[in-house]
């Protein structure tokens, strides 16, 4: 049904609307749509290949931040286990104050101190820090050696005596120490006593500056709109969009826990769709995440976009004012031609529309006036048949009159033959009245078979009256076929010539005429 009903819409356009309408639909069917497919297309394709540029330009930030972040934890990890197996820090922390006079403390203390100092500018660390006993005389040094009492009660150290590794804190995890100490990402390690591997002598911790990393983060842009953060837990304790420390919500954390490493995958921040690409940190556990908001990859392509779908707009109002400019120009032509048929219709004959151009629709114009001299010539040759038929009609009729004149003249010599009682002179007036009468037969082409016989006989007793009876006949017609219609006078002239070249041309000048008339099926033979 619904078939039928576009074929109905179809056939409809082809054949009912306007050479106008149909023009434009072709117009914008070969041109517009495959013009608008084209952009759409373009769109896309330009779309999809500024995502995948896009990704791959984040994708080598990331991995450049990455590596940078990377390279500067490992400096400190390095530091960290240079350090640990030093002898001069377990001598220093290990070491009895009774047995330890103050002049070797103060030298071993300069002489870590320089230590200290040498791979801090080596290896880039902000800080090298030893918290030892307070009752060593160095422990109050405050440059590099601090009384282990100012750690023991936070909550990182907590954390340290639990596990003999490396420990790693944020910013965040010194919220219960000096503001100064809240500004490092550091790597602490808790030194034991060789001799008693679970007795804690000290504490190094190796800083590394915030600011360092934000300059790690910062130093590349993602996108317009995208940054980097630093996590540690449910925690963004660094971001290159505002450096600020906060927390995150439950469910952004959840999804940045649970999204798949190494590859870009789709999470919604502060109702902001972004995508998001991930890696963690060894040996910190922290996670580096990339963040691209979904507007920074696809607004290039919006931008393209409208751009593309202005220049449509703009060249297919052009192309379609042009193309309405060459079809009103052609239909123009066509449709003072059809004023001209209409004015045809109504009579005016002599209308012509002058040619313009050889096209094919000139070549029409140029037809329809010919056809149209053509029509006026047969016009005028119809109108002079016109009169000619009624002269022959007219001379018909006075032919008419001749006969009858000529039937009354032979009936005037019968009467008078008989009245002077001379019967052969009677027949002959007879045969040769109705002889003239079935010729003519009121102008009817065709006549029974019993009239065209009659004919001949009538041809037959005239001759026979003027040449002494030298004429013999035999008729053998069917009956069946005397009711039959034929041509007239198609009998007559055959006797007749059977008569002078057959019979009269013998040395007695005498014959006989036989004449046969059947039916074998629908044709009669005679």
């Amino acid at each position: 049904m619904r078939y039928r009903k576009w074929k109905h819409i179809f056939k409809h356009i082809l054949q009912d609307t306007g050479l106008r309408v149909k023009m434009v639909i072709i117009f914008f069917m070969v041109l517009i749509l495959p013009f608008c497919f084209f952009t759409f297309y373009a769109t896309r394709r330009i779309s999809s290949v500024i995502q995948e540029q896009t990704f791959l330009a984040a994708g080598k930030t990331f991995e450049e931040t990455f590596a940078s972040v990377q390279s500067r934890i490992e400096k400190v990890v390095n530091v960290t286990e240079l350090l640990i197996y030093d002898d001069m820090i377990y001598k220093m922390a290990s070491t009895d104050p009774q047995d330890y006079p103050a002049i070797y403390q103060l030298e071993d203390t300069n002489v870590l101190a320089s230590s200290f100092n040498y791979l801090r500018q080596l290896s880039g660390v902000e800080n090298i820090r030893l918290y030892v006993k307070n009752d060593y005389l160095y422990s109050n040094e405050n440059t590099c050696i601090f009384p282990l009492e100012s750690l023991s009660h936070s909550n990182c150290y907590k954390t340290l005596t639990q596990t003999p590794s490396n420990q790693w804190y944020t910013p965040l995890d010194f919220a219960d120490l000096p503001s100064q100490d809240q500004s490092f990402f550091s790597c602490m390690r808790m030194v034991y006593d060789p001799g008693a591997l679970t007795t804690p002598l000290a504490v190094l911790r190796v800083d590394l500056s915030k600011s360092m990393l934000e300059q790690a983060l910062n130093r590349t842009a993602i996108t317009q709109n995208g940054y980097i953060l630093l996590l540690s837990g449910d925690k963004t304790v660094l971001s290159s969009e505002n450096g600020a420390d906060q927390i995150l919500p439950e469910d952004i954390a959840a999804s940045l826990s649970q999204s798949v490493k190494d590859t870009w995958n789709t999470i919604e921040i502060d109702g902001i769709p972004c995508y998001t690409y991930s890696a963690t940190l060894p040996p910190t556990g922290w996670m580096l995440v990339s963040v691209v908001p979904y507007t920074d990859i696809y607004s290039v392509g919006r931008a393209m976009r409208n751009e593309m779908i202005g220049v449509m707009v703009a060249v297919a109002g052009a192309a379609y004012a042009v193309a309405l400019y060459l079809i009103n120009h052609m239909l123009r032509r066509i449709w003072l031609l059809s004023e001209t048929m209409q004015k045809v219709e109504e009579g005016d004959v002599e209308v012509r529309f002058n040619s313009e151009g050889k096209d094919e629709i000139g070549r029409l114009i140029l037809h329809f006036d010919h056809m149209m001299g053509r029509i006026q010539q047969l016009m005028e040759e119809k109108i002079q048949y016109g009169f000619e038929i009624k002269n022959l009609e007219l001379k018909a009729l006075q032919a008419q009159i001749n006969p009858h004149f000529l039937y009354n003249t032979l009936d005037t010599i019968n009467c008078m033959a008989i009245q002077k009682a001379v019967p052969e002179i009677a027949g002959v007036a007879t045969s040769l009245a109705t002889f003239y009468k079935i010729s003519l037969s009121r102008g009817k082409d065709r006549i029974p078979v019993h009239d065209e016989i009659l004919h001949a006989k009538m041809y037959l007793k005239i001759q026979n009256a003027r040449f002494e009876n030298r004429i013999h006949t035999q008729w053998n017609i069917s009956p069946e076929i005397e009711n039959l219609y034929i041509i007239k006078i198609v009998l007559q002239p055959i006797i007749e010539n059977a008569a002078i070249h057959g019979i009269y041309e013998r040395e007695d000048g005498t014959g006989t005429i036989t004449v046969h008339g059947y039916r074998e099926g629908e044709d009669i033979y005679i």
